[in-house]
């Protein structure tokens, strides 16, 4: 119904949940957003958020600081 697989689907939720605490909490560091969303390695969460929203997680966060 979704138009996506499953694994696809999981993956976009955990990176929008990431997306968040990295707005939200901002004294966790990449790494425990990464763990924390369910990303055993923080360098593919940094990837895939990349591939996903066109920024690193720290860029991300650098944009954020400008509000």
């Amino acid at each position: 119904r979704t138009g996506v697989s499953p694994i696809a689907f999981l993956s976009r939720l955990r990176l929008d949940r990431g997306r968040r605490l990295l707005r939200e909490r901002l004294e966790l560091t990449v790494e425990q957003v990464a763990f924390s969303v369910g990303f055993s390695d923080a360098l593919y969460f940094s990837k895939q958020f990349r591939r996903t929203y066109g920024q690193s997680p720290t860029e991300y966060r650098r944009s954020l600081e400008q509000f």
